[in-house]
């Protein structure tokens, strides 16, 4: 990283898992940890996100919006996003009506720098799974050249796609 990177970290949660609050608020607690450090300029829970989302079900939030993103991101990179973000379809008893849906991990973390998409976790390459710990544990050694294993795709924003509306705390 240079003095010309501006690294902002975007946390999301999932906020209807049970069970799960202290690994989320550990995670938190060290993405804050980073950015009171100075190796992000800003950090921020970029917002919460259900385990499954359908579009009808997006208009406001913005949830898969941002799940494309991250999609063009790990296919630039030869990554997956699976399985720690699924998408597949969803039937209803009773209706013929099926949809595409998303599921989202618990805990993800996008990594940009103004307009750029630097990384996503976690993804995997089919070898090795990166997940969020290792993000962060990487950031915390001060390894420079562990971002840069990853090609960046500009994403043309600077703020999250989720509604802020309500303040997220794990």
């Amino acid at each position: 990283m240079t003095d010309d990177t501006h690294l902002r970290a975007e946390l999301y949660l999932r906020g209807d898992t049970y069970g799960t609050f202290d690994a989320q608020q550990q995670v938190l607690n060290r993405v804050k940890r980073l950015e009171a450090n100075g190796v992000f300029t800003e950090s921020m829970v970029a917002g919460e996100w259900q385990r499954i989302r359908t579009m009808a079900e997006d208009k406001r939030s913005g949830a898969l919006a941002t799940y494309e993103e991250f999609r063009d991101w790990a296919e630039r990179n030869a990554t997956s996003l699976e399985p720690a973000f699924e998408r597949r379809t969803r039937s209803y008893v009773g209706l013929d009506r099926v949809d595409d849906v998303v599921v989202f991990p618990v805990v993800s973390l996008a990594i940009y720098d103004d307009t750029q998409l630097e990384a996503v976790f976690p993804c995997t390459d089919g070898e090795y799974t990166y997940t969020v710990g290792d993000a962060l544990d990487a950031f915390e050694r001060g390894d420079e050249e562990w971002l840069a294993q990853f090609d960046t795709v500009t994403v043309g924003r600077t703020e999250p796609w989720l509604e802020p509306g309500v303040e997220t705390t794990p």
